[in-house]
């Protein structure tokens, strides 16, 4: 029963870093599409017309800033997923140096 439960619990920490990994490569893909439709917009001047016609006020955000703020939010979220993980670690590696030295 115990060799069940722990084949269990591996396969759902390998399909929860495979979900990770798929939703870091989905991110990665919708940064490469917004900077993409951020370029044609600075180069296509019927784009500008059509979205200032239809979109109205909102068209500022094609000219790289939501990329930019899209780039900043997942490179700080995957930031501090990778230093809270280090220091994490560190708080381990921390109590085990302790627990050995009593």
């Amino acid at each position: 029963m115990a060799d069940k439960l722990d084949m269990d619990q591996l396969r759902k920490k390998e399909f929860a870093k495979r979900t990770r990994w798929l939703v870091l490569a989905e991110s990665l893909v919708i940064l490469g599409l917004l900077i993409w439709v951020s370029i044609e917009y600075e180069n296509n001047v019927f784009l500008q017309s059509w979205v200032n016609a239809n979109v109205g006020p909102i068209g500022f955000l094609l000219n790289g800033t939501l990329a930019g703020l899209y780039a900043g939010t997942l490179l700080g979220y995957m930031m501090a997923k990778y230093f809270g993980k280090r220091t994490e670690e560190e708080k381990i590696l921390e109590s085990l140096k302790k627990k050995s030295m009593k």
